[in-house]
């Protein structure tokens, strides 16, 4: 494949590795020329400008703004990064797309942790049609203020939700964290829980920010929009609220997201560079990028990069189930994962999980989550 034929160079003189210092990321950063070998890499950045399905209102995003302030920061001496450039625009949003899927199943099989920096979120489903289409099972988390699941006929970024990808059922376990509920009335939440999803309110995650974890160790796929942070720290975001997660949590969130060794791919988006008068939502995306990369270099290949024969075994005996259950330790962190049931293709799942889900089976208690993994296998 020729990524040249999808991609404008990251050539910007005012990007030039001259212009850092020693030891920050723009220093470091590989520069894609086309002549790379692609494997020699752990992480790949690519920008795109194509906002034209933003909606209500267009947003311009332009990604080496954020390229700026992003390589500005503190290199990674663990971590070998290159950045590809942008994308190129298509004559229609659908060739952009078109693109955007070639590119990232590239990547993906070379083994790259893709950084998608820009466009407006409803680019999550070409990116996932992408990635159902190389695996059995995906997992799939969205950052977002607003549940976008406007019901148009119109393809947009607030009505992608609702696509055929994200209502499947079973191979495709989809989150969203930080919506405001008093911006989802109870006949979206029903709608989206009957799709499958799972809810997590701005609220509930602030109370226990640690509960979100074994989710973002079993995603494949987070997408971040910057709505979800609040307006006093992310002003030219395309959706403002006076409230969403403090700058400090968005960053905490994609750290976490960056230790999982399953993620293959982190798209932000969500601003108007071109109002970004001082810079600040432009500023706040590089450093969430940054935690996200920091999060990547102190991975430690947990499950399933390690087998699971490395783990402490446990088994649960259930009485709601007549089941056994099996849990996972890693002694070394103390994280824990599960085996659930066999599904109904006699096939065995083992999902991340927290040590209060062990806490609950042991106290003959089936948590939510473990419990609507365990029905969808069997459906």
């Amino acid at each position: 494949m020729n990524l040249l034929d999808y991609l404008d160079l990251p050539n910007n003189l005012e990007l030039s590795s001259a212009k850092f210092s020693e030891g920050f990321l723009g220093s470091s950063i590989c520069k894609f020329s086309g002549n790379e070998n692609i494997s020699d890499f752990q992480v790949g950045i690519i920008g795109l400008d194509d906002t034209r399905n933003s909606f209500p209102n267009k947003v311009e995003f332009n990604p080496n703004k954020v390229r700026s302030y992003l390589y500005s920061l503190v290199g990674f001496s663990k971590l070998s990064i290159i950045d590809f450039g942008n994308f190129k625009r298509g004559k229609t949003i659908d060739d952009t797309y078109f693109s955007i899927k070639q590119v990232i199943e590239f990547l993906v099989t070379k083994g790259v942790v893709i950084i998608l920096i820009g466009g407006t979120q409803e680019i999550s489903v070409p990116i996932s049609e992408t990635l159902y289409k190389n695996q059995k099972h995906l997992e799939l988390t969205f950052v977002d203020a607003l549940i976008d699941s406007i019901d148009e006929s119109d393809f947009h970024s607030k009505s992608y939700l609702l696509n055929r990808i994200f209502t499947k059922k079973g191979r495709v376990v989809k989150s969203i964290f930080g919506f405001q509920s008093y911006l989802a009335s109870q006949n979206i939440l029903t709608q989206m829980k009957s799709k499958g999803y799972n809810l997590f309110r701005l609220g509930s995650i602030r109370n226990n920010f640690q509960s979100i974890e074994p989710i973002l160790r079993d995603t494949d796929f987070l997408s971040f929009d910057l709505s979800s942070v609040r307006q006093s720290d992310s002003p030219v975001s395309d959706f403002k609220s006076p409230n969403g997660f403090y700058a400090e949590e968005a960053c905490q969130l994609t750290n976490i997201g960056g230790l999982s060794d399953k993620i293959k791919i982190l798209n932000i988006s969500g601003i108007d560079t071109k109002n970004d008068e001082s810079g600040q939502s432009t500023h706040l995306m590089a450093q969430i990028i940054w935690h996200f990369i920091l999060g990547l270099s102190n991975r430690t290949g947990e499950y399933p990069i390690q087998s699971l024969s490395a783990y402490k075994k446990i088994y649960v005996s259930s009485e709601k189930l007549s089941h056994e259950f099996i849990f996972y330790k890693n002694e070394k962190n103390n994280r824990f994962w599960v085996e659930l049931p066999k599904n109904n293709n006699k096939e065995v799942e083992v999902i991340a999980c927290a040590e209060s889900d062990y806490t609950a089976v042991c106290n003959n208690e089936i948590p939510e989550r473990i419990w609507k993994r365990i029905s969808n296998a069997m459906k």
